[in-house]
């Protein structure tokens, strides 16, 4: 027999005598003895209740964890990303949904491209108005407008000139004046310059 065999049997042969020199005490006096024989040999005894031990994680986990807490907390809704962004046309609005499923969509719905069934849910849910184009067609003008690519199947992808409108055009100048309510000065009404004779 080999040495690591005989390593084994001598395992097994002192698992076994020590089951049955413990099997007819308490399990308080089991804990005893256990701990006894770690400090004995110089061990840390450090039992831990089954029920409630929870097993250690990876550092690969432990990041992944991490990695999605914090795509979570970058998670808005497309109607607050609407607002923020104000686009005036329905090709600017795909752009934004589009930019919105690939970056800030919840982690589970992300995904780097945008279909024709997307344009009326993500439409709605930003208070957005419906074009009246059919779905398809409003992606094509998207892509003749240069914001998206089209891909197979009928998936567009944001190109490089549709995320810059997102994130570095919008929201435009003359959209932030229109919502911005007129200052008065006077009662009555808002301020009026007087016309040049």
């Amino acid at each position: 027999m080999s040495t690591s065999g005989q390593k084994v049997d001598l395992e097994l042969q002192a698992i076994g005598t020590l089951l049955s020199a413990l099997e007819p005490l308490s399990d308080e006096a089991c804990k005893n003895i256990i701990m006894y024989v770690f400090q004995r040999l110089g061990m840390e005894f450090a039992p831990q209740d089954p029920r409630s031990a929870t097993p250690p994680m990876s550092a690969a986990a432990a990041s992944h964890a991490a990695g999605l807490e914090a795509e979570a907390a970058t998670a808005i809704d497309i109607r607050s990303f609407k607002e923020e962004k104000l686009p005036r046309t329905a090709s600017e609005m795909v752009a934004v949904a589009a930019y919105y499923l690939a970056h800030l969509a919840p982690p589970g719905e992300r995904r780097d491209h945008i279909v024709a069934d997307d344009i009326r849910r993500c439409f709605l849910q930003a208070s957005f108005p419906l074009p009246s184009a059919p779905p398809h067609i409003t992606l094509v003008k998207a892509a003749d407008a240069g914001y998206v690519d089209a891909r197979e199947r009928g998936q567009y992808r944001l190109n490089p000139v549709g995320y810059n409108l997102v994130t570095n055009t919008l929201p435009r100048t003359q959209a932030l004046l229109e919502r911005r309510p007129a200052i008065s000065h006077k009662k009555g009404g808002p301020l009026r310059t007087k016309p040049r004779t």
